[in-house]
Parts: C-alpha cells; sequence; structure tokens
C-alpha cells in the first residue's frame, strides 16, 4: 500500500488501512459478544505511593478493602548506592515487606536512573542498560510478590524522562524505551522466569506512537502493553482500543491499565465500576486505580488520610466482593445503552436515559457503591452505573428498559470510519470537511502520531495539522468560503425531531467560531462568537430529508478547540 508518508516513516496509507479495521472491529463488538466466548477476569488493583514508602495505616487499608494487586515503584538510586551493592533497608525500598505474608500481588514501575549510570539521566548507554538490568533482577529476587514489571512511566509525555532520551524527539523514543524494556527483560528472565515485564507505559491511547514501538525488531521482549487512558471518556474505551488494537502485534499483547482515574469525588464510584465493566468485557488484563491513597493531584483516591474509604473504595470494595473473578460480555442493545453482563446474575447498566423496571422478587438494583436501590423509579443515566444482581438467571422478563427516544447522538455514536467514508458503521451522522461546499471524508489519525496533536485517535486530514474532530470536540480548522465542519444527519422516516446541540468555545479562542444550522442544505439559523451557546428546536423532516451542523472558524482557528454535543430525539417514537 502506498501514501504520503506519515511521521517516522508511517504510511498514511497504512494508517488508514488499520483505523478502518479498527472501525469495523469495534462496531462489530456487541453484535458478536453474545457468541464468542467471554475474556479471562480482568483483575482490579491499586496504584499506591511511588517510592514515598508506606505506612502501617495505609498498609493495613489495602489488606482490608482488599487490593489484590498494588502498583508502586523503588528508586533505583535508592538501592544501589555502591555499583553491584543492591541495599533494600529504607522504607521507600523495603515496602513489599508490608505484603509478604499475604496474597497481594506486585507490579512493580521501574523508570528512574541511576547518578552512577548516565549521570542519573533515563538510562541509554549500554553500561547503563546493563546495570538497570541486573537492578530489576535483584528487586524481584528480593521480593517473591512481584509479579510483573512496568518499564517506565509515561514514556511519551516530557515529565518522566531525561537527558537524551527526552532531547532525541517523540519519533526515536521508542528504540530507546524498547532498550529498557529488553534490558530488564533479559536479565529478570534468567532469575525469575514468571515475571511478566510490561512495555509501551503511555499516557492515553497514542497508537500512533505505539505502533511503530511494537514493530521494532526485538520488542517481542514486551509481554503485556502497559496504558494510562485517562483522556478517553470511558464510553469511547471500546472504539480508541479497537482501533489500537486492529495492528497485529497490538492485537496480541494483553493489555495492562495501570493508571484509571477520576477528579470528580460525586462520580468517582461509578467511574470505577463503569471503566471496571467496560474493560473487562474488552478483555483488558489488569485495572489499577489511581490513587490509593490521598495524592494531593486532585485524584480521587480510595483511602482516607485517616483509613475510611471514599465512594471509589466503597465501589472498589463492592466490585471485589460482587464482580471480581467473573467474566464479563457486552450484551448492550443499541449504542445509546450500556449493558455489561457478569456470568448470567449480573448485568452493570447505564446509558442515555430512559426508565428501568425490574421484577424485585428475583432482581435487587445497586448503586456503585453498593448501596441497594427502590427497586421502583429506576432509570438509567449516562453517568451512574446500575448494577443488577438476580437470584435466579437474569431474563428479559426481570429487566425491561422504556423507550427511547434518541435517535442520534454524536458522542455515543462516534467511531472511525473507513477510508473515503463520511460515517462509520452504527453512526447516526455523516461527519466530514466540506471544502468550499464539497465534502471531503476525515482520515483516521491514530493519536501522537507526531508533536503538537492528541493523544488519541481522531478523524483529521494529513494535510491540515490542526483539523481534528473527537466524540466530544472539535477544532474547526477549515479555510476559505464555505468550508466547515459538518455533521449532517438524515432522517430514517418522515418525523417530527427534536434536536438539542451544545457548544462550548475554549477560553484561549481568539474570536470564537461560527456553527450553523441547515435542513436540507439551506441555513435555517447561526450563531457566531466565542459563547455560541446551544440549540433546542423541533422541525419536521421527511424520510431521507437531512438536518446538518455546520461548524467553522473565526478569521482565525487559533484557540477554536470546542466542546460540542449534537442529539437527535425522534418525538413520535415513544407515545
Amino acid at each position: 500500500m502506498t501514501g504520503k508518508r506519515g511521521i517516522g516513516g508511517w504510511s498514511w496509507g497504512w494508517i488508514a488501512a488499520y483505523a478502518a479495521v479498527g472501525a469495523m472491529a469495534g462496531a462489530a463488538s456487541r453484535l458478536i459478544a453474545a457468541d464468542a466466548p467471554p475474556p479471562p477476569p480482568i483483575q482490579l488493583g491499586a496504584s499506591s505511593n511511588f517510592s514515598q514508602g508506606w505506612n502501617p495505616q495505609t498498609a493495613q487499608a489495602a489488606l482490608g478493602l482488599p487490593v489484590p494487586r498494588l502498583r508502586d515503584s523503588i528508586r533505583w538510586a535508592s538501592v544501589e548506592k555502591t555499583a553491584g551493592h543492591y541495599s533494600f533497608d529504607r522504607p521507600t525500598t523495603a515496602w513489599p515487606a508490608y505484603f509478604a505474608n499475604s496474597k497481594v500481588r506486585i507490579t512493580l514501575t521501574l523508570n528512574w536512573g541511576n547518578p552512577l549510570y548516565d549521570g542519573g539521566e533515563t538510562p541509554h548507554s549500554p553500561r547503563a542498560l546493563a546495570a538497570f538490568g541486573r537492578f530489576a533482577a535483584a528487586a524481584v529476587q528480593r521480593y517473591p510478590q512481584i509479579d510483573t514489571l512496568e518499564i517506565g512511566n509515561e514514556i511519551n509525555g516530557g515529565n518522566f524522562v531525561s537527558g537524551p532520551v527526552k532531547a532525541a524527539g517523540l519519533a526515536k523514543r521508542g528504540p530507546y524505551h524498547l532498550a529498557m524494556v529488553r534490558a530488564a527483560a533479559q536479565a529478570v528472565r534468567r532469575v525469575r522466569p514468571d515475571v511478566r515485564v510490561l512495555g509501551g507505559s503511555t499516557h492515553s491511547l497514542p497508537a500512533g506512537f505505539l505502533w511503530p514501538l511494537l514493530d521494532l525488531p526485538g520488542a517481542g521482549a514486551i509481554e503485556g502493553l502497559a496504558v494510562h487512558p485517562y483522556t478517553t471518556p470511558i464510553d469511547q474505551l471500546p472504539a480508541q482500543i479497537g482501533l489500537l488494537r486492529s495492528h497485529g502485534p497490538a492485537a496480541r499483547l494483553p493489555l495492562h491499565i495501570t493508571e484509571f482515574g477520576s477528579q470528580d469525588p460525586l462520580r468517582a464510584a461509578d467511574d470505577l465500576v463503569r471503566a471496571y465493566a467496560t474493560l473487562a468485557a474488552l478483555g483488558a488484563a489488569e485495572m489499577d486505580w489511581y490513587p490509593l491513597n490521598e495524592r494531593g493531584d486532585g485524584l480521587v483516591p480510595l483511602v482516607r488520610r485517616n483509613g475510611t474509604l471514599t465512594g471509589a473504595g466503597q465501589a472498589f470494595r463492592f466490585v471485589q466482593d460482587r464482580l471480581a473473578g467473573r467474566r464479563a460480555r457486552d450484551a448492550s442493545p443499541d449504542r445509546f445503552t450500556f449493558v455489561y453482563k457478569f456470568g448470567r446474575r449480573i448485568a452493570v447498566v447505564w446509558g442515555a436515559q430512559r426508565a428501568v423496571s425490574i421484577d424485585p422478587a428475583t432482581v435487587t438494583a445497586f448503586d456503585a457503591t453498593g448501596a441497594p436501590l427502590d427497586p421502583h423509579g429506576l432509570s438509567l443515566r449516562e453517568n451512574r452505573a446500575l448494577v443488577l444482581i438476580g437470584r435466579k438467571p437474569l431474563t428479559q422478563d426481570a429487566i425491561r428498559l422504556g423507550c427511547n427516544p434518541l435517535v442520534a447522538d454524536s458522542f455515543y455514536q462516534f467511531g472511525y470510519p473507513a477510508p473515503g467514508q463520511l460515517r462509520a458503521p452504527g453512526d447516526g451522522f455523516d461527519r466530514f470537511a466540506s471544502i468550499a461546499r464539497h465534502p471531503v471524508p476525515f482520515e483516521v489519525m491514530p493519536g501522537q502520531q507526531r508533536t503538537s496533536v492528541p493523544w488519541t485517535p481522531y478523524l483529521g486530514r494529513s494535510g491540515t495539522r490542526a483539523l481534528r474532530l473527537t466524540a466530544d470536540t472539535v477544532l474547526p480548522a477549515v479555510t476559505g468560503p464555505d468550508s466547515a465542519v459538518v455533521l449532517r444527519h438524515t432522517a430514517a422516516r418522515t418525523a417530527r425531531l427534536h434536536i438539542v446541540a451544545d457548544f462550548k468555545v475554549s477560553p484561549k479562542s481568539t474570536d470564537g467560531i461560527l456553527v450553523s444550522l441547515l435542513r436540507n442544505g439551506h441555513t435555517m439559523l447561526s450563531r457566531a462568537g466565542t459563547a455560541p451557546g446551544g440549540i433546542d428546536l423541533k422541525l419536521n423532516l421527511r424520510k431521507g430529508q437531512t438536518v446538518a451542523f455546520a461548524i467553522s472558524p473565526g478569521a482565525t482557528p487559533r484557540g477554536d478547540t470546542t466542546r460540542y454535543r449534537i442529539r437527535i430525539f425522534d418525538e413520535g417514537r415513544c407515545r
């Protein structure tokens, strides 16, 4: 396959091909889930202190939850102060001993350098890499609870690399990282062949960074892929992970979500349960909540400083009690409703608002923390997990979902179209760039394929770096008259439609955007500026007619990243 070359030697043609496979796989996942065997159970863990030592109160809280897997680190420089001599004699290096007589297993993150080698910078010379490997081997020999090593920490960013590795730039960082993985793997396998060595260790889900890494010679040393998908909304995980896995090596490797968290104390419990259910059905091997204990960085911990559990901690315990160890599958009936079944008697449900009725004699409803809910007046909500547990296998008679008038949703239905197509399978919108009124299909950009672009997959054009469309944001960097980013819906039947749209422009925008609503190609209304606000109206469409939103920059697209959502309801659907 030929095409323009991307950053780091990648062909845009190959990127589009992988994206198309991922889009089709993601769209089909719900259709095949009922017939395919569910994946092995996911393991739930927590990320903790990161080389800061442990106090007995926090350790007891971890054991009491219980936390079956802990992810933490030990600094190399604190262990090897004299070349070839290893001493685990400080609270920051001896903390695994707290869990010596427990069932806790440890994922140890090894990232920092040592002043004895390469001046303490990220290891890169043969001498430093060999020493790094010997340190890794010493750590797993000292602590048998360590069964997994994560090499590096968010290596695709700028905070956790230094020296030549950082200065070399993004395109060359993969080979440096792989050298560290290989050094650790070779040394550790000689003394503990049972230890799994993870690589990647990226912030977000940057397929454009990970695919070239996994194609490097010697990448077989990576036994699992570690990612921290903070920037992916939970309901977009299936599509983005599907795209990542569409490339051969990424499809074969176990996926370890070694950091995932929430900054919203009111939603953290629901975020934990929703993410766990989604990742379990996707076949992830591990999900570690960040953080276990308070870190002062705004992310909601499981345990407060006084040892009591937060809402997220209560959700963690509820998952351990009811869901852990069970295989999960996606049983969602449509793109607006999320249903993940654990075995035959448990379902985790959320989605666009609609009524839910259960048979209280056979089914009990719980919230994300495990608190029982009144069985009367239940309803789905977008960000709230409803956990339904039956006394016998769940059936359609035991659980009923009410009517849902939603027929199109720009967030829920977002996907990655095949090359040359205007929409992904199952999308309620054509999405394209209109250049001088000519529709131009988007290309699938895998994420961080070069600098200064998003670290997650998005829609754009290879020749226009700033043009971007995701499930919830748009940067309408199109120039020229009659040019815009367009989302167009075609009526499936003659109906009265209720259209609700919202646009929030970044405060960094220079002059705002222009949003136009078109009916059958004719402009009905326009809103301009840095606060275009929302649109809420009703209109009649015959089958095959269209309603569209065209989003354009002002005089300049500088800073115009805009959060958006468009929903279309069929008023006659739920009479």
